[in-house]
């Protein structure tokens, strides 16, 4: 997608330029995996004109290989952000309705040839969001990914200004049964998924709630793992963030790290590539994934644009500087 963000913290109807760049979630955790090392595809639809070309720069510079991309219609997706500030939030407005992905084809792409040398594939459920083709072409993929044996993660991203929560469940239902990985909130568990909670532990804290419904989302679906990330919000600059998650009879938590915000965009998908990159060093060490995870978000924050363009080397530095927001079981 089009990123245009507004300046100086200004709101969008004050403003009459903004600040471009090109950004997106999974794009942005395939940007975050390449500079910490990986191999890197990038799989959309993207149009033939400058913005698909901008776009397709965007990838390559940060060296994401996009042999997956193919191109056709004529509008990229664009989405208009206004930088909070203090008291006052953050906004995000989506215009993607007749983007080139919401055009994307199963015959546009040979899954073979994608999936059979790959290790691992990332999806999230803004994706999901873009209609019809686009979730056909997803579930496809994730079919493949599941034929040659590859990790399936997924992160919920649930948007409500992109679809309504009754369109989005049946849809996340069908995803479900191919995912290793999931980056959820108790919301997702709960509500998206039908998971429920226990009657007595309705008036518990959100960690033993959360708790009690994750161990069943497991079960039902297979999962290694479940992560994510609990914010403390001081105001529009400064916020908290601690990383979770849960697996079959475990879990743990990072302590939290308070930190000031430059960009808050991408923190989420910086969250995920953190974790898949400890999870591709090593599949049964979540200690690390999470920690890695929480460190690369926070870092991600300090940074202009839509994803971390840091190095391994940077994030575990921070990470030993700061005491490495020790994880607890």
């Amino acid at each position: 997608m089009l990123r245009l963000s507004t300046p100086d913290y200004r709101t969008i109807n004050q403003t009459r330029s903004y600040n471009a760049n090109y950004g997106g979630g999974e794009a942005n955790v395939a940007v975050s995996l390449a500079h910490f090392g990986h191999n890197t595809y990038f799989m959309s639809k993207l149009p033939p004109n400058q913005l698909g070309d901008g776009a397709i720069k965007h990838l390559k510079g940060h060296g994401v290989n996009t042999d997956y991309v193919v191109r056709g219609s004529t509008t990229l997706g664009i989405y208009f952000v206004e930088t909070g500030f203090g008291g006052r939030p953050s906004k995000v407005l989506y215009n993607r309705k007749h983007s080139a992905i919401t055009r994307i084809t199963i015959e546009e792409f040979d899954f073979d040839e994608i999936f059979k040398g790959a290790t691992w594939f990332h999806l999230s459920g803004i994706t999901l969001a873009l209609g019809h083709r686009v979730r056909t072409v997803a579930l496809k993929a994730c079919e493949y990914a599941k034929k040659y044996g590859v990790k399936v993660s997924f992160d919920f991203n649930y948007r409500a200004t992109l679809w309504d929560v009754e369109e989005a469940i049946p849809e996340y239902k069908k995803i479900m049964p191919y995912v290793d990985v999931v980056f959820a909130s108790f919301y997702d568990a709960n509500t998206i998924l039908g998971i429920p909670l226990d009657e007595n532990l309705k008036d518990e804290s959100m960690p033993v709630r959360r708790e009690n419904v994750f161990a069943k989302m497991i079960d039902k679906y297979n999962l290694s793992y479940v992560f994510g990330t609990d914010r403390v919000v001081y105001s529009a600059t400064e916020n908290s963030l601690a990383g979770y998650y849960y697996a079959k009879g475990y879990k743990g938590k990072t302590d939290p790290i308070r930190f000031n915000i430059l960009d808050r965009i991408g923190g989420g998908d910086a969250f995920a590539s953190g974790v898949i990159h400890g999870l591709l060093k090593d599949y049964n060490n979540p200690d690390y994934a999470v920690n890695f995870g929480v460190n690369t978000s926070v870092l991600k924050h300090t940074i202009l644009g839509d994803a971390c363009v840091l190095s391994v080397e940077d994030i575990e530095s921070f990470m030993d500087h700061i005491g490495g927001a020790e994880v607890k079981r």
